[in-house]
């Protein structure tokens, strides 16, 4: 782990609506659905805990008391974002108790097989925001809608990142950022409400850096995500 990383907190957003994995949810909660018997935000607690965090904070949201019912006594703070606004603003709900540390925001419904990529972001991190991010392969990218895309990468540094176009296949080959990031102090500097836009500004100034993770991952929140990742962590 990266000195000074011990500090890092990590926020897991869990307010959102869900709605890919309405058929799914438990209690209203996609945070909830169980792969291999285990809930996706339970495994999520898991891997940044297992990555050396200690300090983690769950964004939910006051419509889904499950999840505050599932945490209970599980050594996590919870906090609310009362109206779904979004990632920025879930993450802002959460600096109450983080205040200016590095935080790791990790997405419960991306999952990854056989490496730890909280863990890897630790090591890695060297004071710059720094973002996991995916070559795509098929048959992955062949369901993916063009989010997230790393337009130009400079050795560690991400220097160009494309609009979200949900309406668009994602090219496969690309690279794409995926589901687990550090956001430092410098993100908020810059942040309005928009992660992507934020993390533009900080690509123009070379302060936003890549974790290149060479492992499966599952997007659970797609339909053959979610059969997917039953099928490999039900072995």
């Amino acid at each position: 782990m990266a000195e000074g990383s011990d500090a890092i907190w990590a926020i897991i957003p869990a307010a959102g609506l869900g709605t890919r994995m309405m058929e799914n949810a438990i209690l209203g909660c996609k945070e909830l659905v169980e792969v291999g018997g285990i809930s996706m935000l339970e495994r999520t607690i898991q891997e940044v805990e297992e990555a050396g965090i200690n300090q983690i904070v769950v964004v939910s949201s006051p419509n889904k008391p499950a999840i505050d019912t599932a945490l209970r006594n599980r050594g996590v703070q919870i906090v609310h974002q009362e109206e779904p606004k979004g990632l920025v603003d879930a993450v802002r709900c959460a600096k109450t108790r983080t205040g200016k540390s590095p935080c790791l925001v990790a997405l419960p419904d991306v999952m990854f097989i056989g490496s730890n990529p909280s863990a890897i972001l630790c090591e890695e991190f060297q004071g710059d925001c720094i973002l996991t991010v995916v070559q795509t392969e098929s048959p992955w990218a062949d369901h993916l809608c063009d989010t997230g895309r790393v337009t130009k990468l400079e050795q560690e540094y991400i220097l160009g990142i494309s609009d979200k176009n949900p309406s668009e296949p994602f090219p496969v080959g690309e690279n794409r950022i995926t589901g687990r990031a550090i956001w430092t102090e410098a993100f908020w500097n810059v942040a309005e409400n928009d992660e992507v836009v934020a993390l533009r500004k900080l690509a123009e100034t070379r302060k936003l850096r890549a974790s290149i993770v060479k492992t499966a991952y599952v997007d659970v929140g797609l339909t053959i995500g979610y059969e997917y990742a039953q099928s490999i962590f039900n072995q």
